[in-house]
């Protein structure tokens, strides 16, 4: 496989006919691709039967009233949050993906989120996911032995609106639609 483009920032959709798993429907963001991997955070699947982010930072005595879903981010370190945001507000826990994406995974974001004083838009992902060198490349570009359609993704890349505007199944179908257009772009 010839060197690929640094995929940190991007945003991959799961292939339509990828049948179960974490994965199924899923869109993620790459936080950070180097010689050890990759690393990435589903953005658009809200937990179902686990506390709201009003009740994690309850649990760490900050005061957020909030109807806030947490999102899967991926079975690595469910129990650690980061928050995926815009690029409008910053911490020293801040790093930044893109020109409108940032994360933050410390406490100060939190607070800032509580006191509306924080970014414009945010996720709060539990967890998160990990492929050793090579491994999601492969699965993009369907080099062997990764060359099942069912494992592959469309990928793009991200800005703020297809991270923040909506989610589910609604995000994953635009996730693929652009990519489908970059791709077509390209070719023609």
């Amino acid at each position: 496989m010839e060197q690929a483009e640094n995929l940190k920032g991007h945003l991959i959709a799961a292939h339509p006919k990828r049948k179960e798993g974490h994965f199924r429907k899923g869109v993620l963001l790459i936080i950070d691709q180097d010689y050890t991997g990759c690393v990435g955070l589903q953005i658009n699947k809200p937990m179902t039967n686990h506390p709201n982010l009003s009740g994690v930072m309850q649990g760490l005595g900050i005061n957020y009233t909030g109807d806030t879903n947490i999102y899967f981010g991926g079975p690595d370190n469910t129990n650690r949050i980061i928050v995926v945001h815009t690029s409008d507000w910053s911490s020293p826990g801040t790093t930044k993906i893109n020109d409108e994406v940032s994360i933050s995974n410390d406490i100060s974001v939190l607070a800032a989120i509580a006191a509306n004083q924080g970014p414009s838009k945010f996720r709060a992902i539990a967890g998160y996911t990990r492929w050793m060198p090579g491994h999601l490349e492969g699965e993009i570009e369907g080099d062997p032995p990764f060359n099942d359609v069912s494992t592959s993704w469309s990928c793009l890349p991200s800005n703020s609106d297809l991270v923040f505007s909506m989610e589910g199944n609604e995000q994953w179908h635009m996730v693929l639609e652009q990519s489908a257009k970059v791709l077509i772009d390209t070719w023609f």
